[in-house]
């Protein structure tokens, strides 16, 4: 599992708010993935945060969750990590478009900006797909 920047997280209400940011984007399409069922058990491993102490819902709305958040390292947590949740699954889909979209917007984010994170995603899986690649035909 991808363990990146979620370390740098410090306070409760962070970590609680990504783990409900977390499942609202892998149930965007309807459908949880085993890989980001996988993403979802390490975050909460990752941030020690026991899944009573969460309300996944889908009744709440994106701007609900990241609305209040004003520190830009945290905002950019939050992107860098949803994105590599979103592209785990290998589906770019358009219901995650949208949320990729709405929390560029919400965060103020440019152009620039969003293709920077999203260009460092798809390399970051193109680096594992090598990596797997010199393992297995080793």
């Amino acid at each position: 599992m991808n363990r990146l920047f979620l370390h740098f997280l410090q306070s409760k209400e962070h970590k609680v708010a990504f783990l409900e940011l977390a499942y609202l984007v892998a149930n965007a399409d309807g459908f949880v993935h085993k890989k980001e069922r996988g993403y979802l058990q390490s975050y909460m491993e990752e941030m020690e945060i026991q899944q009573t102490e969460t309300s996944f819902s889908s009744e709440k709305h994106l701007s609900d969750i990241i609305g209040n958040l004003k520190d830009e390292h945290v905002k950019h947590i939050f992107f860098a990590e949803i994105l590599l949740l979103i592209f785990v699954d290998g589906d770019y889909n358009d219901d995650e478009k949208k949320i990729a979209m709405e929390m560029k917007q919400q965060f103020g984010f440019s152009d620039e900006t969003y293709e920077a994170f999203k260009d460092w995603v798809i390399r970051m899986d193109q680096l594992k797909i090598e990596g797997l690649k010199l393992i297995l035909n080793q």
